[in-house]
């Protein structure tokens, strides 16, 4: 396992909306410097510099795990994650047709 590698993966959206799991800070840093110059905003700077931190050994793999997540929130690339429990309890109400 890699030493940065997120404890889940974070599923983006990325190109013309092709799913992709970031699994690692190595990974999600590289996915900024991807980023479309024009499309930069704060939370790019922002999760741009926690990964780097990360990198570097001043910071948590969380702390860089979160920063990516609000990033990608904020960007409308994040894919919400699927809680078990959601679903489950979504197969067992029944359904109504008409």
């Amino acid at each position: 396992m890699q030493k940065d590698a997120f404890r889940e993966p974070v599923t983006v959206l990325v190109g013309i909306g092709i799913p992709v799991d970031v699994a690692s800070v190595r990974d999600a840093f590289e996915l900024m410097l991807d980023w479309p110059y024009r499309r930069r905003r704060i939370g790019h700077n922002a999760c741009m510099n926690t990964c780097r931190k990360v990198l570097n050994g001043r910071g948590t793999v969380t702390e860089a795990r979160e920063a990516f997540i609000a990033f990608a929130d904020e960007a409308g690339i994040l894919v919400p994650r699927i809680d078990e429990a959601m679903m489950a309890q979504s197969l067992s109400q029944p359904r109504i047709t008409a």
